[in-house]
Order: C-alpha cells, then sequence, then structure tokens
C-alpha cells in the first residue's frame, strides 16, 4: 500500500491529501498496538525518502540541474499564482462540482451519505465519506477551483449512490429484493444521452481539427501552423506526436502566469493581449507580407522564465501556410479582411458556430491556407 501511496503522491501531490487521511485512521485503529504502529510509521517514513529521492535523482537528471517537483508543485500552487486561472466561491464544489461529478445520481449519492452516516453498521462506509468530506475541505481553502480536482473521489459517490439504490429498492413478502422501479432506471439512464452527446459531438471541432493536422503531409507541415486561439482549446499533445513540428514550425498563443512577481491586478498575457486588439496583433506583431519560405517565428509565444518586459515587448511572428482558429475571430473588426488579403482562404471547418465556452470560442474551428501568388513577399518583389 504505501508504494502505491507514495506513487501516487509523487504523480499529483495533491494525491497526498487522500493518503494524509486514510494513514491517520489507520493508524488510530492500530493505535493500541504499540509495535505494528512503530513498523508502520517507519515503514511510511523510509518509503516516502526513498520515492522523494528517486523523484529527485530523475527531474535532476531531466532539467540539469537539482530540481524536486513536488515541491516546486506546491510552492507554485499554494502562491497566489493560481488565481491568475481564476477563483471561485467557498462553496464551488459542493454547488457546482458535485453536480457535475454525479450529474442525475446526485440525489442517490446524498441519500447514501446520509444512509451511511446515521447507520451503526456502515463503518467502512463512514471512513470513505470522511474522507470525501475531508478532501472537499480541504481543496475548498484553496481559491482557485476546478471540479476536476476531486474527480478520484468519483467512486466513493458511486459507491454511495449504489447502497442508496439497493437499501430503498422494493422487497417481496419474503425479503427478496425486486428489480428497481423503471421510473429510478430511467432518471439515471438520462445521463446515457447527454453523455453521449457531449463526448461525441458537443465541441468536437478542437479534436478534429487536431486529427486535420495530423494528416498533413510532412513537407506542408513543415511550412509552418500557427493557432489563434485561447489556451488549452485543442488536444495538441494528445493528439499530433508528429517529430517534424518539434522545433518551432507549429506554434500557439501562450498564457503564461505570472511566475516573476507580477501584480496579478495588471499582468496580461499573451493571448489577452492578443483577443484585446486581434487586428492591430496581426498588423504589429506580423510581417506585411507573407514570405513562401515560411520561416519558423523567431518568438512566437511566452515561456514560463521570460521576463515581464520581454513578454510583451518581444513576441514577433512569421506568417505559417496554415492558420487555425475560431469562427468568431473573423468576425473581429478588419480580420477577415486582413487575411484575404494575405492571401489565406479557408480550407476546413469543424464544429457548430454556437458551440463554446465564452464568445473567444464560438463559430467552429477553421483552418485557413496560404494560397500561392497572394500577398506573398514574391508579388511585392
Amino acid at each position: 500500500m504505501l508504494f502505491f501511496a507514495s506513487l501516487a503522491c509523487l504523480v499529483r501531490v495533491t494525491n497526498g491529501f487522500i493518503w494524509i487521511y486514510m494513514t491517520a485512521v489507520f493508524m488510530w485503529r492500530i493505535r493500541a498496538r504499540k509495535p505494528l504502529l512503530e513498523g508502520f510509521i517507519l515503514d511510511s517514513i523510509v518509503t516516502g525518502l526513498l520515492a522523494l529521492f528517486l523523484t529527485f535523482v530523475l527531474d535532476t537528471l531531466y532539467y540539469g540541474r537539482a530540481t524536486l517537483t513536488p515541491f516546486n508543485f506546491l510552492r507554485t500552487n499554494l502562491s497566489a499564482v493560481s488565481l491568475f486561472y481564476g477563483s471561485n466561491p467557498w462553496h464551488f464544489y459542493l454547488s457546482q462540482a458535485l453536480p457535475i461529478l454525479c450529474t442525475t445520481a446526485l440525489p442517490f449519492v446524498t441519500h447514501g451519505i446520509w444512509l451511511g452516516v446515521t447507520s451503526p453498521h456502515s463503518n467502512h462506509l463512514k471512513v470513505l465519506i470522511g474522507l470525501s468530506c475531508w478532501t472537499i475541505g480541504i481543496y475548498s481553502l484553496a481559491g482557485h477551483k476546478e471540479w476536476r480536482f476531486i474527480h478520484p473521489l468519483l467512486p466513493i459517490f458511486h459507491i454511495c449512490a449504489a447502497k442508496s439504490l439497493v437499501d430503498c429498492s422494493p422487497k417481496t413478502k419474503d425479503g427478496e429484493k425486486l428489480p428497481l422501479p423503471r421510473r429510478v432506471l430511467g432518471f439515471l439512464l438520462i445521463n446515457v444521452p447527454v453523455s453521449a452527446y457531449i463526448i461525441l459531438l458537443y465541441c468536437s471541432g478542437p479534436i478534429s481539427v487536431m486529427t486535420y493536422v495530423r494528416s498533413l503531409p510532412v513537407e506542408v507541415t513543415r511550412s509552418g501552423v500557427g493557432f489563434l486561439m485561447p489556451c488549452h482549446s485543442t488536444p495538441g499533445h494528445a493528439y499530433l506526436h508528429r517529430p517534424q513540428l518539434a522545433q518551432g514550425e507549429l506554434w500557439a498563443l501562450g498564457c503564461e502566469p505570472p511566475l516573476q512577481n507580477q501584480d496579478l491586478a495588471t499582468y496580461t498575457d499573451q493571448t489577452t493581449v492578443f483577443f484585446s486588439d486581434p487586428y492591430h496583433y496581426l498588423i504589429d506583431r506580423f510581417p506585411s507580407i507573407v514570405n513562401p519560405s515560411f520561416p519558423k517565428s523567431p518568438y512566437p509565444a511566452s515561456t514560463p522564465s521570460s521576463s515581464p518586459s520581454q513578454a510583451v515587448q518581444s513576441w514577433r511572428h512569421e506568417w505559417p501556410m496554415h492558420l487555425v482558429f475560431f469562427g468568431s475571430l473573423l468576425e473581429r473588426k478588419g480580420v477577415r479582411h486582413l487575411l484575404e488579403e494575405r492571401g489565406y482562404k479557408e480550407v476546413w471547418h469543424g464544429g457548430r458556430p454556437w458551440e463554446g465556452d465564452g464568445e473567444e470560442r464560438k463559430g467552429g474551428v477553421k483552418v485557413w491556407r496560404w494560397t500561392t501568388g497572394a500577398g506573398s513577399r514574391l508579388n511585392g518583389l
């Protein structure tokens, strides 16, 4: 158990909150067995130190300098930097995250928790319920919250829902349980078509465009692909796997957090700067004409180590052969005309115009490609 606990904490440090609770419960239960308790504490210390040492060695070999990524993770996320990605009220996990995770099973989860707390014969379930309350309580102390942070608790919620359904299912006179009533089963199954729609259809454009880019010939992708999108709009790392794009041929707008102690109230990342005035960004930071040899962009996005002045002043791009963006960008003043003037035309689109979180992600996903002989440096000579 200790090996898997240490491995889970190294993969994601916040898993430590779960194992702190479970370890405390176990130690309390064996408190009267002193040799077992002392042995467990010793094994925990040795396993933890060995895991940290192994992580330190691997991180140092990878980064080329003394590094311990769990420490860096905690230092960054416990600072105000996490608030750069948004803050939420204290009740976020109760009022928003739990309904998202449990969906139509939420009433049964709530009832199952009540049964587990009030039943004198549900000690194991009480531990799991306590773990859920502890974890949600700890996460609620942070300003930045996301529903995915409590996703590891979902199996526990399913157990609670199952207890509710089993305990409340109708029985015969002999005590045998009958199948669930159709209305209950139908209520639970509402989640199936909704999930299928969200997984297969809703906002499918950002995934489909990755398939399209991956299908482009190697010589075409070497001419450059630029993403004029808000950060994290496409699952690039999970879908592309194209070595020829690893040396700067593909770039996207950055959204690096203020790691250099900048003021959160005034700090703006590259994505924010671009969407505040995309037309002037394209005019000021791209060449006036397209170079048909498509050289790499000298500084297309910020890096975490950028100084405050460098991050704002040094973004410089070259026009790539392909531009990927959401359709709403074309509705911004002057953008469509500028791209057409530079010689770009639409070659692919996916998704539906009304989908997307926020105006910047609406309009579907579009790919525009530069066409030979329009807006090029050769034309200007």
